[in-house]
């Protein structure tokens, strides 16, 4: 079962990525679509490429780890990816209410599962 999460991380690693490449490239409406919400800012440039940003990092930090999963430093860098990204749409849909239901399911589903996955992977990988 271990083995699984190195793929796991590289398809998120490779979404997170060509996301960043969207929030550069396409307009604003398009990028920032996910946020939605009933209090959504009006999506501009400067919301986009932020968002971008932390698409990039945490798409290399993700990517870094999956191929060097016995580094204890990194693979719990991409722990700390996950709690960033929960924490961020927790946020988002609880207390600044940017982003709608749909929009907070996928992050929130796929934070959970990393943060469960590879909290029961650790002495797997890092033994």
């Amino acid at each position: 079962m271990a083995s699984y999460l190195p793929q796991s991380e590289g398809l998120l690693n490779f979404a997170a990525l060509i996301h960043s490449a969207v929030c550069y490239i396409a307009t604003p409406t398009t990028s920032m679509r996910v946020f939605s919400g009933p209090s959504a800012p009006p999506p501009n440039r400067l919301l986009a490429h932020t968002y971008g940003v932390k698409n990039v990092y945490t798409g290399v930090i993700r990517l870094y780890a999956a191929y060097n999963l016995h580094d204890r430093h990194l693979y719990d860098l991409a722990i700390l990816t996950f709690v960033g990204v929960l924490v961020l749409y927790l946020e988002e849909f609880f207390v600044r209410r940017t982003v709608g239901v749909r929009e907070f399911a996928i992050p929130f589903v796929t934070s959970v599962g990393g943060l469960v996955w590879m909290g029961l992977q650790r002495g797997a990988y890092l033994a």
